[in-house]
């Protein structure tokens, strides 16, 4: 009898326990703050979420160029969406623009305007002109004059990065 009662009573402890953390578990929108790849629409979006919750698409995945090689339009999504957080936390994230890294013409950070490549973020196709490619590739970003300069994007106002 007394050991049915104990065991009424933890199960019992234990259902209100779970409950309790369950309640005040943030939901996976409120958690969620950085870059991650949405995979909830038919193609995947590297998506940004502000301090605030405001969520905006930043690249939309819709090249399988890379597809061959292992890379598919989900796998860059992701990998790139990791690269951009791990960044961004990093305090890394202020410009992008393109250069060359290894040989290969990429989409890259830039500590400052005119600053060299530093961090990979992606690899463009062959060829692909780079200022076209990063015109198309930020989907809230106006597009970049044709000019001789290197184009540099500030992203630190959609970060929330105070300006030096």
């Amino acid at each position: 009898m007394k050991l049915a009662l104990l065991t009424n009573v933890l199960v019992a402890g234990a259902i209100a326990l779970g409950a309790t953390a369950t309640i005040n578990q943030p939901s996976q929108a409120e958690s969620r703050r950085g870059f991650y790849c949405d995979t909830s629409g038919n193609k995947p979006v590297t998506v940004y979420t502000n301090s605030r919750g405001v969520s905006e698409p930043w690249i939309r995945w819709t090249s399988n160029y890379f597809r061959d090689v292992g890379y598919n339009k989900l796998t860059r999504c992701q990998q790139v969406s990791q690269r951009l957080e791990t960044y961004r936390r990093d305090r890394d994230l202020r410009f992008i623009t393109v250069g060359k890294m290894n040989g290969q013409n990429v989409v890259c950070t830039a500590n400052q305007a005119n600053g060299r490549c530093e961090r990979l973020i992606l690899t463009l196709k062959p060829n692909e002109d780079g200022v076209q490619a990063l015109t198309n590739l930020l989907a809230w970003h106006q597009p970049l004059s044709k000019s001789n300069r290197t184009p540099y994007v500030d992203l630190r106002e959609h970060l929330g990065i105070p300006k030096e």
